[in-house]
């Protein structure tokens, strides 16, 4: 959940962006599917940073550049069923094939599925992601991190943005992170 600044850094460096993924989870992924995880993750915030907000986003192509990035089964599989799941109302059925879970392939899926469910509306997003239970703060802060990329920081409602501890700090990390990728 740490692994966006990844994606904004290297948005149009796949190769280098699933790189530097691996490295900087290795300090708390010791695992393969942990830090094909962090890369799947960086990648869908490096997706979404690349199509304007007020463009409408294609679900399919977006699912099928994370496949093609995608170097395990388990993370092409459930991409896959993730097209299916797009337009089911029953969020235990999304829990059941996608997971709510710490593991990086029960929560990477479907962090990137609650933002492909509500891609215009920050809030809605996060919304639905903590709405499916489980491990709720590390795939709300994914979901928001691929909406964020995507529709920007004014997207992210101003009262959730006042209550946010540290917010100077962050915000100046924020800036100083845009003035690198410039």
């Amino acid at each position: 959940m740490r692994v966006a600044p990844i994606g904004l850094l290297y948005y149009c460096n796949s190769a280098k962006l699933r790189e530097i993924a691996y490295k900087s989870s290795s300090i708390t992924h010791s695992h393969e599917l942990g830090k094909e995880g962090a890369a799947l993750q960086a990648y869908a915030v490096a997706l979404a940073l690349n199509i304007a907000p007020r463009e409408e986003i294609d679900r399919d192509a977006f699912i099928l550049k994370l496949q093609k990035f995608a170097q395990s089964q388990i993370y092409r599989e459930k991409l896959a069923s993730m097209r299916k799941l797009l337009d089911e109302q029953d969020r235990q059925q999304i829990v059941v094939v996608l997971g709510n879970g710490i593991e990086a392939p029960r929560s990477v899926p479907t962090a990137i599925y609650c933002f492909l469910k509500q891609p215009k509306s920050y809030k809605d997003c996060i919304t639905y992601a903590v709405s499916l239970g489980g491990d709720t703060d590390t795939i709300a802060s994914m979901t928001g991190a691929i909406s964020g990329a995507y529709l920007g920081v004014n997207a992210i409602p101003p009262k959730w943005r006042l209550k946010l501890e540290n917010r100077a700090y962050i915000e100046a990390l924020a800036e100083g992170l845009y003035q690198i990728t410039t």
